[in-house]
């Protein structure tokens, strides 16, 4: 890649139509978000050298904080500098609230290594199957016991939601049973005001700004939000159990001024101009329609990722190589969390797509798939 992702991008020296990856909302080459991550780099140079708690509290990270808190409505948000580790983080600030973990099969590479961390006893659960949850919960679950489940509310790959308010209603029977959910893909996304899975579902409401809630959730900056880095939305009372849980307040080097600086600009793009999510959604609209009009099997909702699986392995990776022919960029995913042996045709839609660019994809996968 060879220039900023976005509806074109430059790879291999050919400009494409790129519908890859995970810039939904298409900021992170906005020419804001550059410039407020220019600045930054000249100001404070490329990152503080130091812990957060070393002195490693830069304007940009806590503008970045502030806007992520008024973004979610929470009292205040915790930044840090990997997204991957965000499950991992919250695992050791609700160690002592649950005692058996239960996970969804297909979630994230790193919702399933934190969970391997965690010296708590694990399950998996079938993949986005309520009821067979609630017979974990029964069978797997000591008298007494405090369950945690976690999940992606949106999964990468397929772009499948998970059935939170589902989850929510297990656990009636268990009044300390906790949910925390990987926001990755949602966040931005999903939502009257792009705030996640639990605002898609109508309770964002609880649990996000005080421990003891049943709610939880961790994100990143690095897709529809335009900048990089894990961020974990609550109250100040649980963001200081969190920073004293794990060690990436005062064990690891702070977020780099520049991508905390553009994340913060992000942030306040999206909350000045919720079209770019209107725009997101029509896009989505556009293409699901479009590829059902094909023949695809797709479903119908906001979710701006489309797994396609058509034939077998070198099938796709034809397919992928003759839209690159025509300078159209699509994801073939050889292995990734919870996808088959055969892999799949991953297209992602932007708010920053036109009708002509979406008309040109479905056009060339007509011919040639």
């Amino acid at each position: 890649m060879q220039s900023p992702p976005g509806a074109y991008t430059v790879i291999d020296g050919r400009r494409c139509l790129y519908f890859v990856g995970t810039g939904y909302l298409g900021l992170q080459g906005h020419p804001e978000v550059i410039r407020a991550a220019c600045e930054a780099v000249q100001k404070y140079g490329v990152h503080s050298a130091t812990t957060r708690a070393g002195l490693g509290n830069s304007p940009p990270v806590l503008e970045a904080e502030r806007r992520a808190a008024e973004f979610f409505g929470t009292q205040c948000a915790f930044c840090f500098a990997s997204g991957y580790a965000g499950n991992g983080i919250m695992l050791a600030a609700l160690n002592d609230a649950f005692d058996v973990l239960f996970v969804d099969e297909l979630s994230h590479y790193s919702a399933l290594e934190a969970a391997a961390s965690t010296e708590l006893p694990g399950h998996r659960f079938r993949h986005r199957d309520a009821g067979d949850l609630a017979e974990k919960l029964k069978r797997r679950l000591p008298p007494g016991g405090r369950p945690l489940v976690l999940s992606d509310g949106v999964f990468a790959a397929r772009g499948s939601i998970a059935p939170l308010d589902e989850y929510v209603q297990v656990l009636q029977d268990y009044p300390e049973g906790v949910v925390l959910v990987d926001d990755a893909h949602a966040v931005g996304v999903l939502g009257t005001g792009g705030r996640g899975t639990w605002e898609y579902f109508g309770l964002a409401k609880e649990g996000l700004n005080a421990f003891g809630g049943r709610h939880f959730l961790t994100a990143t900056m690095s897709k529809a939000l335009g900048g990089y880095g894990g961020v974990i939305p609550a109250s100040e009372a649980f963001l200081d159990r969190v920073k004293s849980a794990s060690h990436w307040y005062d064990g690891a080097s702070a977020p780099p001024a520049p991508v905390a600086a553009a994340a913060a600009k992000a942030l306040e793009l999206i909350q000045a101009d919720p079209g770019l999510r209107e725009r997101l959604g029509t896009n989505v609209q556009r293409l699901k329609t479009g590829l059902r009009q094909l023949g695809f099997a797709v479903d119908d909702t906001p979710v701006p990722i489309i797994c396609l699986t058509i034939g077998d392995a070198v099938n796709m990776r034809r397919i992928q190589r003759e839209l690159f022919e025509r300078e159209i960029a699509v994801a073939y995913l050889a292995a990734y969390a919870g996808l088959g042996s055969e892999g799949a045709l991953r297209l992602a839609v932007f708010a920053t797509h036109t009708p002509e660019m979406i008309d040109a994809l479905l056009d060339a996968l007509q011919r040639i798939a």
